[in-house]
């Protein structure tokens, strides 16, 4: 009895080890398809100053849309803002970028209950691309 119980337990062990070296696989091949230093600039044309929120890109080959995160900023009418990221799953993938944005309401106050968006063009993704969004 003793037996068969270290062997279920070496089994267990083995079969562990299996899973964990296939999972450091993956990881390691997510690290290759990173798109690095991509520049996102974003322009504001819509008349008034905006609150951008949010910035999403699109994967094609997982057919999901994936976020970066972006501390709130202020746009004000004609001005821009760019960041340089690097964007997960989309090295030599097509993609867009999406800007989320909010307006003013009349009052003066930020318009929490309602939001915009607008896309940059769809491009494949390479190391130092740019992607434009404007805001209209």
């Amino acid at each position: 009895m003793k037996t068969i119980a270290k062997t279920a337990a070496a089994a267990a062990v083995v079969a562990l080890g299996g899973i964990a070296s296939l999972t450091g696989v993956h990881e390691a091949h997510a690290g290759f398809d990173i798109c690095k230093k991509v520049k996102i600039t974003v322009k504001n044309s819509t008349g008034a100053p905006v609150k951008l929120f949010d910035l999403d890109y699109y994967d094609y080959g997982s057919n999901r849309k994936r976020s970066e995160n972006i501390s709130n900023r202020v746009i004000p009418n004609g001005g821009s803002y760019s960041w340089k990221r690097n964007l997960e799953g989309v090295n030599n993938a097509k993609t867009y970028v999406r800007a989320q944005y909010t307006r003013l309401k009349s009052n003066g106050r930020w318009d929490q209950g309602r939001y915009w968006w607008s896309n940059s063009g769809t491009s494949v993704c390479s190391r130092g691309k740019s992607f434009r969004i404007v805001l209209r």
